[in-house]
């Protein structure tokens, strides 16, 4: 189950082939929402970051750039996206 306020599950340290962060539908709080070009909160206890989503496997993957910056100063990017 997801954390509070964060869109996508993910280990934002760990890293697919490309050098992007990656997850799974399954790890979203809303699946709906997760699509390419949408920004979501990904993350966990450790440490959350705002994302673009750049693709979204056939198997459920997700493949995303962390956005350089604090949440703080991307937040804005998370109000009324709709992907």
């Amino acid at each position: 189950m997801s954390q509070a306020g964060i869109d996508i599950e993910a280990d934002l340290n760990a890293q697919d082939d490309d050098g992007l962060g990656w997850s799974t539908i399954a790890e979203a709080r809303e699946p709906d929402r997760v699509k390419p070009g949408a920004f979501l909160l990904a993350g966990n206890r450790q440490g959350q970051a705002v994302v673009r989503i750049v693709v979204v496997d056939d198997d459920g993957q997700v493949h995303f750039a962390i956005l350089p910056g604090s949440v703080e100063k991307n937040r804005h990017l998370l109000r009324g996206t709709v992907a």
